[in-house]
């Protein structure tokens, strides 16, 4: 009688430990499945983050771009007109507001 509850003590034991192997050995491939497949999540969730990150980066540059042309074209626009006033300003010595000019500055010092 007590080789009897020894067997099947022994025998649950047994069972217990095959029981447990074969349930690690089948669900050990589902696991390594969802844990790769968490992984595609993130990887995806931050290809979309950079993804987003360029296109708003190349939106910005043509946008500066734009801005860097037209300043261009402006200080282009106000360097011929600087030529165009330097040229019609009096720089001759013999000019006659020029000698007035300098004549009205040794008068003040």
């Amino acid at each position: 009688m007590h080789i009897d509850i020894l067997y099947t003590g022994v025998i649950g034991f047994i069972a217990t430990i095959v029981s447990g192997w074969a349930s690690w050995f089948f669900t050990r491939k589902k696991y390594y499945s969802e844990v790769n497949n968490t992984l595609i999540q993130n990887m995806q969730g931050s290809l979309d983050f950079y993804k987003k990150l360029s296109d708003d980066t190349d939106r910005r540059i043509t946008e500066l771009l734009k801005r860097n042309e037209t300043l261009e074209a402006e200080v282009n626009d106000l360097r011929n007109q600087m030529f165009s006033l330097v040229n019609s300003v009096c720089v001759d010595l013999s000019c006659q507001l020029r000698k007035r000019d300098t004549s009205i500055m040794k008068n003040k010092q």
